[in-house]
């Protein structure tokens, strides 16, 4: 899997931005498969997501920084810039944040307050919180995450600009009916796990 993040000189032009779906559910038992959509762009200080998702289900718990979002209306961004190791940054529909660093699943260096606030998140939902509704039909949230707030989170000189490659995996999941356990390059494992970095695919920088 392949994907090409096309560069931005200014705000993002969500337009010129090439579309990828969420559209592998290696663990599907049940319910609707709901279209989740994802665009990506960067500039010379920044990476911005955005994440547009069909939802009849909208629900959201979690308000405190790195709380379990997952169980959330959420998605999630993992990648391994060349480090050896990953970020993953997760956000529910009303924009709690969760990201974590470390080399697998196991003692992930978690982002603090100060360092998290950097990273800029709009969304539709208004929360804090949000409970399923008949109306529920679809969420977007857009993602602005600074390449200094990952540089200084992990430790790593981020490599960025044309030709440049990283390895990386975009998810839908949560929510209390019909969770996604979506993803967008497919996962080898019995249970939902996200955490798998030899199943990424390539983010390549134009």
């Amino acid at each position: 899997m392949k994907y090409i993040i096309k560069k931005t000189n200014a705000a993002p032009s969500w337009e010129s931005a090439n579309p990828l779906e969420i559209n592998n559910y290696p663990w599907y038992t049940r319910g609707d498969k709901q279209k989740t959509e994802v665009r990506a762009l960067y500039n010379d200080s920044s990476l911005f997501l955005q994440f547009s998702c069909e939802d009849k289900h909208i629900s959201a718990e979690n308000t405190a920084l790195n709380s379990p979002v997952s169980r959330d209306s959420c998605v999630e961004f993992f990648a391994d810039p060349g480090s050896g190791s990953y970020f993953n940054v997760e956000v529910n529909c009303c924009g709690t944040l969760l990201a974590g660093y470390g080399p697998g699943r196991p003692n992930r260096k978690l982002i603090d307050a100060a360092l998290a606030e950097k990273i800029k998140i709009s969304r539709t939902m208004p929360g804090p919180v949000k409970q399923e509704s008949p109306q529920d039909k679809n969420w977007l949230v857009e993602i602005d995450i600074p390449f200094s707030v990952i540089e200084e989170f992990t430790g790593f000189k981020i490599p960025r600009g044309p030709g440049n490659i990283w390895k990386a995996n975009f998810y839908r999941c949560g929510g209390k009916t019909d969770p996604q356990f979506a993803c967008w390059a497919p996962v080898t494992s019995p249970k939902p796990d996200y955490h798998r970095p030899e199943c990424f695919g390539e983010l390549v920088f134009e």
